[in-house]
């Protein structure tokens, strides 16, 4: 019996020393910081920024697609921290690689590409240092590729697309890096359909910019 008691008496400190280990880990772990930050409350956000798209002015094989850079602007109205309606617009220019002819156009000839552009936007991940999500836009694109045409040649004789109002859409993810928590570095890249002519374009578009967010959602 005396031996029992003994066992038992040996068992109990380590007992203690297990019920306080657990005890401490289980506040530890009840007061780990929140990866989600809850200040995503802001109504509006004003971005601004650099923009690239890689575009193919032709549909034919023999005209190859050219790097176009610019600018982007747009804003969103957020309805709720994980949602918004968002509004952009953006402006690219280039030059098209016009294969030799004999219409004194030149073999390194200017368009551009404008775009306006709706659609919802959703923050998908929101953390303290960094917010991530996607959109769907769609909207209107106005190309000009007649720059360097003289006047009476028209662009679609050289097997380029003609000046045209097309459609426009952009599909694709944003990242914010934040600075503090109103203002942020922004990069976002997408697949950037439009419709020129007959048939599909399907570009590449990214673009890194400034974010500042103001308003409330909260009165």
């Amino acid at each position: 019996m005396k031996a029992v008691v003994r066992s038992i008496l040996a068992v109990l400190p380590l007992l203690a020393m297990v019920s306080v280990s657990s005890s401490a880990h289980g506040q530890v772990t009840a007061t780990a910081p929140v990866s989600e930050n809850p200040t995503y409350t802001n109504r509006w956000d004003v971005d601004g920024g650099f923009q690239y798209s890689h575009f193919n002015p032709s549909p034919g094989r023999n005209i190859n697609a050219t790097n176009l850079f610019g600018w982007t602007g747009g804003a969103t109205a957020w309805m709720r921290p994980v949602w918004g309606i968002e509004s952009s617009v953006r402006g690219v220019y280039g030059n098209m690689n016009i294969p030799e002819n004999s219409y004194n156009v030149p073999t390194s000839a200017k368009m551009s590409e404008t775009l306006f552009l709706f659609g919802p936007t959703f923050r998908l991940m929101r953390h303290e240092k960094y917010a991530a999500g996607m959109h769907v836009l769609i909207g209107a694109a106005y190309g000009s590729f007649d720059k360097d045409f003289p006047s009476g040649v028209q662009p679609n004789t050289l097997d380029i697309y003609n000046n045209k109002l097309a459609f426009g859409a952009a599909v694709g993810g944003w990242y914010d890096h934040n600075l503090s928590q109103k203002l942020a570095v922004r990069l976002t890249t997408d697949w950037q359909p439009t419709r020129y002519g007959y048939s599909e374009q399907n570009e590449f578009a990214g673009s890194v910019g400034i974010v500042y967010r103001l308003g409330s959602l909260t009165k």
